[in-house]
């Protein structure tokens, strides 16, 4: 593999090249751009751009060499960042950058990252048609797998019948099987064995879902503001505490993460009711648990060095609380 901020920035101009070429109108153009600068800022402010590094380590890892995936790291990267969009939206959570776009405009774009840019990306791509059906077809099942996470996430929101198990199924159907969908295009590309792909779609479901608990986790005890308690967003230590409550205890506190939307000091106190509740142990073992899950997958797939240990690296990122970022929503 290369440097990893040179592999980057290869498949960010790959992706912007093709997306660019492929707008059908200056309208649509100049709100693709707009959408662009997102897709660079989210991959330069993380430590670690999973829409890259997955599918590059997995083409290493079945053929020996990452140049061939990048077209597909780039179709990911634009999947991703219309994902990203349209969470952004639904939370009313729009970055600055959108400033001067309608909503209708975002939309139109966000709709042709999920349903044509990576699609043309595939059907382009240099490989058998069987094996870029396989491809699309992947595509088409985890979109619809990841609405349906989505929607989850939605109908859970500001909710007081909320349970630890449904918030962690929830962020396996939705950041989990975004990250499956990468692996499994990088692995049905290189040429990997069904076997392959199963066990790298495992360890991409386990790696996603593992790195967004860790996000939810930072999100709530390590950055000044949480999004999630200001969208009302019921993550795994919020339903963990949740779930311990009954009666005027679970009241109060549902109140309290009422006020803590829009209060900075009632956000305060929801964090120190949090680790008054211990939910931070729990959290951790879930968290653990899809890491594992994650190794063992990448073991069963048999990956070549140095790409296993690529992988392994990655996995090993999303080790919380030493994370002290996340690359997820």
């Amino acid at each position: 593999m290369k440097d990893a901020r040179s592999d980057l920035d290869t498949v960010l101009d790959y992706a912007a090249a093709a997306a660019r070429a492929r707008m059908p109108t200056p309208e649509m153009a100049s709100v693709l751009e707009t959408a662009l600068l997102g897709l660079a800022a989210h991959a330069r402010r993380y430590q670690r751009a999973f829409f890259v590094e997955l599918p590059l380590g997995i083409c290493g890892g079945v053929r020996g060499e990452t140049a061939p995936a990048v077209p597909i790291a780039a179709a990911s990267g634009l999947l991703f960042l219309g994902l990203d969009t349209a969470d952004d939206l639904t939370d009313g959570d729009l970055p600055a950058y959108w400033k001067g776009h309608s909503v209708a405009d975002i939309q139109i774009v966000t709709l042709a990252l999920l349903a044509s840019l990576p699609q043309q990306i595939i059907d382009g791509l240099d490989a058998p048609g069987e094996i870029r059906a396989r491809m699309q077809a992947a595509v088409a099942r985890g979109i619809l797998l990841m609405i349906a996470g989505q929607q989850r996430d939605v109908h859970t929101a500001g909710t007081s019948e909320v349970k630890g198990t449904s918030v962690e199924s929830s962020v396996a159907a939705k950041s989990g099987e975004e990250l499956a969908l990468f692996a499994s295009l990088a692995a049905l590309f290189a040429g990997a064995t069904s076997g392959q792909v199963e066990q790298y779609a495992a360890m991409g479901r386990a790696l996603g879902t593992a790195a967004q608990l860790v996000s939810d986790c930072e999100d709530l005890f390590g950055a000044p503001h949480s999004k999630d308690l200001a969208a009302g967003t019921r993550t795994l230590p919020i339903a963990l505490a949740i779930e311990r409550l009954t009666g005027e205890a679970r009241t109060g506190f549902v109140a309290l993460l009422e006020r803590a939307r829009t209060d900075a000091s009632a956000g305060a106190a929801v964090r120190q009711q949090l680790r008054d509740a211990g939910v931070l142990p729990p959290c951790v073992f879930y968290i653990e648990i899809h890491r594992q899950r994650a190794l063992a997958a990448l073991e069963a797939a048999a990956p070549r060095e140095p790409y296993g240990a690529r992988l392994r690296e990655l996995i090993e990122w999303t080790k919380w609380p030493r994370a002290a970022a996340a690359a997820g929503r």
